[in-house]
């Protein structure tokens, strides 16, 4: 989908869906750092743009509770903007539940972008993916 111009959630979301598929592509950090920023930002075009009201405490809240993936991919962009960035490269392993999904597992130097999710490292494209698979496919967003 070629977007030219955000006019809601959905827009953003789907860029933030074509930096993935470029970072599984080229194998470029820079991709799946926009990702990252994209796919956090969609929270906020989804209540500024799509619901016309203010994206606050409470909403905050609640997109974490709907979407737990969102709430880790906040802390990343936040950790962009404030150098707390916590997540870190290693090699894809058996033991990853992402392995056969992961970006890590068809490249040759077996490297990927983890964060810890839910007590397990867990491949921050898969976390993308995952959050705006369930916030494109959801008939229930917050309102």
């Amino acid at each position: 989908m070629a977007i030219s111009k955000i006019h809601c959630a959905d827009d953003l979301a789907a860029l933030a869906v074509e930096a993935v598929q470029q970072f599984r592509k080229d194998k470029q950090y820079r991709d799946l750092i926009s990702a990252v920023l994209m796919a956090n930002h969609v929270a906020d075009w989804h209540f500024q743009k799509d619901l016309g009201r203010k994206f606050k405490g409470s909403e905050k809240e609640k997109m974490k509770g709907i979407y737990p993936e969102w709430g880790v991919l906040r802390d990343l962009a936040n950790g962009t903007k404030h150098c707390e960035l916590q997540a870190h490269k290693c090699p894809v392993e058996w033991e990853h539940d992402d392995l056969w999904d992961s970006p890590g597992h068809v490249e040759s130097n077996g490297l990927d972008w983890f964060v810890e999710f839910d007590g397990q490292d867990r491949s921050v494209t898969i976390l993308i993916e995952s959050f705006l698979e369930d916030f494109t496919n959801r008939a229930f967003r917050p309102t």
